[in-house]
Formats: structure tokens, C-alpha cells, sequence
């Protein structure tokens, strides 16, 4: 199986003192089978060209995996086209994987207006990864008071057959993270330590997970925060605190659901162990707005990934301002839209400005011409149709997944 090839210049996710578990224990992989693994070829020369782990990650619904921003070096790929990236899934206690699955697209947390970015992205796979044995992380749902117990798991630089490691921390105050010298919000992050440590301690992948026990009865692992960094010790210089940030899946809630399509009181953050999650029943019309749709068709011609890119997509997010958001694997397309019943218009486009070659930039010019045209839609199940304002169909749509 072919793996990316990280450039040395891309390769910052994997040489922070953040990749690492430092004085970790061997964990027992049958408690977190939703730890996954983005793999790449290590660009360093003394690993001779070994597959080792770019970033971690949690599997947060079937095929969608929740990571950190920061990584984005280790998938950039998906939307640049070239070398298709991995991830591994199902961790054995071999250290080797049930499966390797592709990465078909990336979503990243939209930032908050005055501040401190969101570390999080949501990386979507090439098929459900449950059907290979991994199991969907259950978010914790109450409060990180601080004292609270937690647990980090990674596989550090993670080479085939390395095993999983976890260590034993506490949430504590945010002021020991909040550095002038690192970026850290309490809206959406929380600090972690080991107490009575003098030096730099625990740390773990770069967006892996850090777990909290919950549950009726207390005995299972939940999803509580993924891997932002360390802190700071001084000015210049790699020293760094004990502490760790972490950014707080539970402030992610909303928008994992407007990106998967999982209904998260009827999935994520019940426990998934034994069971195959359901993202929503299959007799329910998907909603037009806050869906992920994948795009099948413009102007009857049949679209398909291209080149390892990002698949074609858009997405009617709703709010103060209702906001279109679609590719078909080049540049990123930008508008706002009005809605009324099922009349639907799409106001002027905006777009990044990457150079579109040979068929990608017709069908680029297809998807810009048709957000022009759209008048209205109609859903029926997990199927959608843009209409022009003579009834031509425009374009047709699939839901990922219902909500």
C-alpha cells in the first residue's frame, strides 16, 4: 500500500516535543479501538524511509475521524491531489492495524471571532471503519472540573509494531496553560499536568485522544480532549511546562454534527461498545442545511474524486449568515444563501485562487456556474436535486449521512 511521502518542511506534526509519550505504559488496545493513526513515510534519513505515525486521531462516527488542525501537513494532501493519505484503524496488540483506510476529504473547525483558533478537523474515510473492528468514541458530557482524572493514549513516532501507550494525568487550572508564548482559549481548550512533576511530562500525539472514565457505571472511557500542545517554559528555547493544552471535544459538539450527519444524543457520547452506530434512521428526509452532501452529478455529467483530491461536496451551513461552502477538489467555494420552503438562491461566489488544471477546471467552471443558476431543490431520503428556475435539474447530491 502506497503511503505519502511528508516533505521535511511538512513534517513539523512529527518532530514536536508533542509527538510523544513520555514514560508511557502499554495500554490495552481493546479499550481504545477508537484511537487511529494518520501514516506516513517518516522524511527523516536515520528511519530509512519507515512508515511511522504523522498525528493520532479518534474515530468520532464511521468513517469521519477527529484530529487536530494542526495537523493539517499529514492530509493537506487530500485537497493538493498526489500521494493519497492513511489511516490506520483498529490497533492491535501487534502494533499493526486491521486496516488502512483513505482519506477522501477534511473539514476544519471553523474559527470563533475574536479568539484563539479551534484545533480540530474532521478527516472523512473511504469507508466505515467500524466494519473493520474500530469502535466509536462516546464524548464525556459533564463538566472537566479540575482534579479530574485523565488519560492520554498514543503511539509517539509510532513505527509498524509499536505498541500503544497511555499515562495518568489531571485537569488543572487554565492560568498554567493560558502563556502569552502559546495560543490557548478557555472557551474552547483546557489544561492538563501532572501533579508534582518538575519537568516536561505525559505529553502524546499531536490530535490524539485524551480520555476521561464515565458511563452509568463508571468504567468506560470517553472522549474529552484532543492533543493541542505543550507550554512554553521561556521565551526562546524547546522547554516546556509540565502542562499540556488540550482542546475540549465537548465544545465541538455542534459542529461534528453539522459535518457527519450523526445525530450525537442518539450516537456519539452514548457508549458505541458492541453495537454499530446509526447516524439517523433511513426513512427521514435529510435536511437540506447543516447536511453533508456529496456531489454526484453536474449538468448530468457523473463527478468522482480526482487525482486523491477532495471529493466534490457542499454544504448549506445555517446561521446569522447562511453560508454555502463547496469544492470539487480544487479551490474552495464560498457563498451565502437564501431559503425559502423549497425555493433556494445562492448568492455571488467567492473562491480561493489555486491554479485549477485540464478537467478539474471545467468542472470547477460547471460548479460556479450552477451556484448562479440554482432556484430551488427537493430531498427525498438521503437524495437531493438543485433545480434552475425552469425545473432542469442542475445538479444531484447524496447525503453522507442523515441526521
Amino acid at each position: 500500500m502506497t503511503i505519502r511521502h511528508l516533505v521535511y518542511g511538512a513534517a513539523l506534526c512529527l518532530c514536536t516535543p508533542a509527538m510523544a509519550i513520555i514514560d508511557g505504559v502499554e495500554a490495552d488496545v481493546e479499550a481504545f479501538q477508537s484511537y487511529v493513526s494518520i501514516r506516513a513515510i517518516s522524511p527523516f534519513p536515520s528511519q530509512n524511509g519507515k512508515e511511522i505515525n504523522a498525528c493520532g486521531g479518534t474515530l468520532i462516527a464511521p468513517n469521519w475521524v477527529l484530529t487536530a488542525n494542526h495537523c493539517w501537513p499529514a492530509y493537506e494532501a487530500v485537497s493538493k491531489g498526489g500521494e493519497p493519505v492513511f489511516v490506520g484503524v483498529n490497533l492491535g496488540s501487534d502494533g499493526l492495524f486491521k486496516k488502512k483506510l483513505r482519506v477522501v476529504d477534511y473539514i476544519l473547525a471553523p474559527a470563533k471571532l475574536g479568539h484563539e483558533r479551534v484545533d480540530a478537523a474532521l478527516l472523512k474515510l473511504e469507508a466505515d471503519a467500524t466494519l473493520y473492528g474500530a469502535q466509536i468514541a462516546s464524548i464525556f458530557d459533564d463538566d472537566l472540573a479540575l482534579g479530574t482524572a485523565t488519560t492520554t493514549v498514543g503511539l509517539g513516532q509510532g513505527h509498524e509494531g509499536d505498541p500503544l501507550l497511555y499515562y495518568n494525568s489531571q485537569v488543572t487550572e487554565s492560568a498554567l496553560c493560558d502563556s502569552a508564548r502559546v495560543d490557548y482559549d478557555d472557551l474552547h481548550d483546557f489544561c492538563v499536568g501532572i501533579p508534582g512533576s518538575t519537568q516536561r511530562a505525559g505529553y502524546g500525539d499531536s490530535g490524539g485522544p485524551l480520555f476521561v472514565f464515565s458511563g452509568d457505571n463508571g468504567d468506560e472511557y470517553h472522549l474529552a480532549g484532543i492533543v493541542k500542545g505543550g507550554v512554553k517554559a521561556h521565551a526562546t528555547g524547546i522547554e516546556e511546562t509540565e502542562n499540556i493544552r488540550y482542546t475540549d471535544v465537548n465544545k465541538l459538539r455542534d459542529w461534528i454534527t453539522a459535518t457527519t450527519g450523526c445525530d450525537l444524543e442518539n450516537g456519539i457520547g452514548k457508549s458505541s461498545k458492541g453495537d454499530k452506530m446509526i447516524c439517523a434512521g433511513q426513512t427521514t428526509d435529510a435536511s437540506l442545511t447543516d447536511t453533508y452532501w456529496k456531489i454526484n452529478s453536474i449538468f448530468g455529467k457523473a463527478l468522482d474524486v480526482v487525482d486523491n483530491r477532495r471529493e466534490p461536496q457542499i454544504i448549506f451551513q445555517s446561521g446569522n449568515a447562511n453560508t454555502v461552502i463547496s469544492t470539487v477538489g480544487c479551490n474552495n467555494i464560498s457563498a451565502t444563501f437564501t431559503l425559502d420552503g423549497t425555493t433556494l438562491s445562492i448568492g455571488p461566489a467567492r473562491s480561493t485562487r489555486m491554479a485549477c488544471m485540464g478537467d478539474l477546471a471545467a468542472t470547477e467552471n460547471d460548479l460556479l456556474a450552477l451556484l448562479g443558476r440554482v432556484a430551488s431543490y427537493q430531498v427525498e431520503g438521503d437524495h437531493s436535486v438543485l433545480f434552475d428556475a425552469n425545473g432542469t435539474i442542475l445538479a444531484e447530491l447524496s447525503a453522507v449521512y442523515l441526521r
